[in-house]
């Protein structure tokens, strides 16, 4: 069965489908918002937080915190205090005329110590109880405490919906001003937890102070109003807020599918459409505080009081759960509930603004298709520099939103959908490319076994011509060496013994040639073989250099030996080695100029190998020339071998032949100031006496 082939316009509607498929999958897995998408943006809003903490020297609001904390458990006594002594609390606050007092503490049942509650727990004398019944219950006495002060409770939300039956029914201070749709997200819940009836009556406000955690159990977001039951009440930091600027009512703007603003008076407070802000985390010690037992004892610094709202909230131990803040600090409800009442009078909070989601998605799939454009357009790191410059601009200008409007953007989701993709792309282009590489091995294979063939087919050729070409060099040598002599008579007129001369002369550089090709593609088709005996060194080179001078005698070049030349018998090819030596020494006269003087030096070697040099003081070459010296049939072009035959074979064949006997060939050459060519052969090659003895033993 055939695999399927499709056409390129098929290819290229299959590619853009996909990344159409994958673009709505984009776009719809930013809306569904599984995890780990919102991890990742709270990391980054809390990243953006520590990196930009709020200035809080600049927006200090007049708040105060009273603690109960460990210090005022410790001198009043255990939780929970009779209410008569929260009572004088709240006088010890109220002399000092608070904009308001804000307790974050809820009492939904009587007081257990008040003295009603004393005559039927314990059995006591008839004086006790008469003076104990004239006495006011401590609730009451807590209530028109309260009503001496502009107080706000709190109360927490609770999953049933059944409220206790000693509570009135609530009555908050919110206007709502609807607009075409309802409030589809704002947040809802059941039940509420309340404070008794007499104390809720005493107050100015109610507010909710259940706070509301992230999926990793940070507090980040506070609703400003939310849905209890067919009420909608303020969060416990809005009450406070509402009843320190002295505003009637909370007026909440609804429009569209959530809440878009809430007001309270002057201040005018943006939120989600769930009706939520965001906190902007402020340190622990930059909101003012005193100890609970420190007012009772009359000590506390009234400038820390007046005029100011106050929270009342309990720290000691086990008292209050630590709650975990952007910043990772860990703190009490009081000082979470602080830091919001905080934000909301220096206008500090933090916005998601509205319909920001589908900036972001539109900004996602910007940044894909963008991606995908300059990855085509851009190959390489230049398309991968241009998104990565994108990115920076989109972190830089969600960084900028954040500190100078407070507002907070998401980049992570484009980064992660860069990254993806950035991942996807490279893999498939390692793919391809892997591809790619198989279909070149497969190419450069199939090009080797036909370049093997050409080459054997070069070599055949060469050797039949070779062969086919010395019989009849034979016989023009053998004839006019015949003339030469002039066996059969003389040769007139003169003239044709210089040709014949001519003849002999370029008939013997023509064998040379041939003879040269023919070795030259034996060694090259590994059809060469050596033939080993031992020989003296010294003669081969003395009878080199009167071969050479006499073939060269008009050149006027010295030869010389050097005398401290240390020159041993080696067990080689005696033919090959005579011919590397003569290649060497003619080299070496081309390429000199006339007079010139050229040395031959012998050296054994601390490895026991043997070095044969041939210097010259010719013309000397470049580093590329040297490289194209050992090509075959390349030649290095210079004036002073234009004179000279030659196919460029004579370095290239000695390098052959001295890697056959396990050598090597090394040129050592500076342009203009002359060339050393050395040939290396290893220790196991020479013979010395030492070795000769070892042999015969």
């Amino acid at each position: 069965m055939k695999p399927l082939r499709l056409s390129a316009g098929t290819v290229g509607w299959v590619k853009r489908g996909l990344i159409w498929l994958v673009l709505c999958a984009v776009i719809l897995l930013r809306f569904a918002d599984p995890e780990p998408l919102p991890t990742f943006r709270n990391a980054f809003f809390d990243f953006a937080q520590g990196l930009m903490p709020a200035d809080t020297a600049a927006t200090q609001p007049p708040l105060t915190i009273v603690d109960i904390d460990d210090a005022s458990l410790a001198a009043v006594g255990q939780w929970p205090w009779p209410r008569d002594t929260l009572a004088d609390l709240v006088d010890a606050i109220g002399v000092h005329s608070p904009r308001a007092l804000g307790i974050n503490i809820i009492f939904p049942e009587p007081d257990r110590l008040s003295p009603e509650n004393l005559l039927q727990r314990f059995p006591m004398d008839a004086p006790l109880r008469e003076s104990l019944a004239s006495l006011p219950s401590n609730d009451a006495v807590f209530a028109f405490s309260l009503n001496q002060v502009p107080a706000v409770l709190g109360a927490a939300v609770t999953e049933t919906a059944s409220p206790p039956s000693n509570v009135s029914k609530l009555s908050a201070p919110v206007l709502l001003r609807l607009g075409q749709q309802g409030a589809a997200e704002i947040r809802r819940y059941p039940g509420l937890l309340r404070n008794l009836a007499i104390l809720e009556q005493a107050s100015q406000g109610i507010g909710v102070v259940s706070l509301e955690f992230s999926s990793d159990g940070v507090v980040r977001r506070m609703p400003i109003v939310m849905l209890v039951g067919d009420s909608v009440l303020p969060s416990f930091a809005v009450e406070v807020v509402r009843v320190a600027k002295q505003v009637p009512a909370i007026s909440v703007e609804i429009e569209g599918p959530g809440i878009s603003s809430v007001t309270l008076g002057d201040l005018v407070v943006r939120t989600a459409f769930s009706g939520e802000v965001w906190l902007h985390d402020v340190p622990l010690g930059a909101i003012d505080r005193v100890s609970a037992v420190t007012l009772l004892r009359g000590a506390a610094d009234p400038s820390l009081l007046e005029g100011r709202i106050v929270l009342l909230g309990a720290t000691g131990s086990g008292l209050s759960r630590s709650f975990v803040t952007p910043n990772g600090a860990a703190l009490s409800a009081i000082d979470v509930q602080a830091a919001f009442v905080q934000n909301l009078l220096s206008d500090a909070y933090l916005l998601r603004p509205q319909f920001v989601v589908f900036w972001e998605v539109a900004l996602t799939a910007a940044l894909f298709l963008g991606f995908l454009a300059l990855v085509r357009r851009l190959p390489g790191y230049g398309g991968q520099l241009a998104l990565a410059a994108a990115l920076l601009v989109l972190f830089g200008g969600a960084l900028y939103a954040f500190d100078q409007h407070g507002l907070l953007l998401d980049p992570t989701y484009p980064l992660l959908v860069f990254a993806l993709t950035y991942v996807m792309t490279t893999g498939l282009g390692m793919v391809e490319a892997q591809r790619q590489r198989r279909r070149s091995e497969q190419e450069r294979e199939m090009a080797l076994i036909l370049a093997e063939a050409a080459n054997r087919s070069k070599t055949s050729f060469l050797a039949n011509m070779s062969h086919e070409l010395r019989t009849p060099l034979n016989a023009i040598l053998g004839f006019s060496e015949m003339m030469k002599r002039e066996i059969l008579g003389p040769v007139s007129p003169p003239k044709y013994r210089d040709y014949v001369e001519d003849i002999h002369h370029m008939g013997t550089h023509l064998l040379s040639l041939v003879n040269d090709v023919l070795e030259m593609s034996k060694v090259e088709a590994g059809e060469s073989q050596l033939t080993e005996t031992e020989f003296a060194v010294r003669e081969v080179i003395e009878d080199g250099i009167r071969t050479v001078t006499a073939a060269y005698r008009d050149r006027g070049t010295t030869i010389v030996l050097d005398r401290q030349s240390i020159l041993p018998e080696l067990c080689a090819d005696r033919r090959m080695f005579t011919q590397m030596v003569l290649n060497l020494m003619s080299n070496a006269v081309k390429y000199t100029p006339q007079s010139g003087r050229i040395r031959v030096t012998g050296v054994l070697a601390e490895n026991g190998s043997f070095r044969l040099s041939v210097s010259d003081t010719g013309i000397g070459m470049t580093d590329q020339e040297i490289v194209e010296a050992f090509e075959p049939f390349r030649r290095v072009d210079h004036a002073l071998t234009s004179n000279f035959e030659g196919i460029g074979l004579g370095l290239p064949l000695t390098k052959a032949m001295v890697e056959m006997h396990g050598g090597k060939l090394e040129i050592a050459s500076i342009s203009n100031h002359g060339t050393t060519a050395t040939l290396v052969f290893p220790a196991e090659r020479v013979r010395g006496p030492s070795e000769r003895q070892r042999e015969r033993a």
